[in-house]
């Protein structure tokens, strides 16, 4: 059973090492291996620290299996020049050893019901071009390219990005 709690700082670590497997599982073939292998879990536990101790508007969270995170996601307004009706599905990561058992349906449904429960009337997230696995779970998920195009130029090469969206619904509109 999954179970959705807000993170806390005290998860940190194990943010991190979430974070890290699903990203060397993820970017597999769209980062360079240099990168991927370049991924240190202390440098994401003392940045997940960081921005846990002071959140801003960010709302992060852990989906956990059996008492230990198997997935992490944050929500907040969208960080985009788009109406603020709009919030954001900042990012979604689950362990590889947890993809297909229902953490990340599990995990999405409750942060997209968060932005939801927060007014927002519609979503936006950013998913790396290629990463098919990731595309495809959103398309389930309600979610649909828009046309827009981002790239992340902290990456080398720039990672070329697509911005999906949907709608959110309110069940007391």
């Amino acid at each position: 059973m999954t179970t959705i709690r807000p993170a806390q700082t005290t998860d940190a670590a194990a943010m991190a090492r979430v974070h890290v497997a699903a990203w060397r599982g993820a970017y597999a073939g769209l980062m360079s291996v240099e990168r991927l292998a370049d991924l240190d879990e202390s440098r994401f536990t003392e940045t997940w620290i960081t921005n846990l101790a002071a959140p801003g508007e960010a709302r992060p969270f852990v989906a956990e299996v059996a008492g230990e995170v198997a997935g992490i996601a944050t929500v907040g307004p969208s960080r985009s020049a788009v109406e603020a009706v709009t919030g954001e599905l900042w990012m979604l990561n689950v362990h590889p050893q947890h993809w297909g058992t229902g953490v990340a349906g599990a995990l999405h449904d409750h942060v997209i019901g968060d932005l939801s429960d927060l007014g927002y009337a519609r979503a936006m997230l950013w998913v790396a071009d290629g990463n098919d696995r990731a595309c495809a779970f959103y398309s389930r998920k309600g979610w649909a390219p828009d046309g827009e195009v981002l790239y992340d130029d902290r990456e080398t090469p720039p990672l070329r990005e697509l911005r999906y969206v949907r709608e959110l619904r309110h069940d007391n509109a």
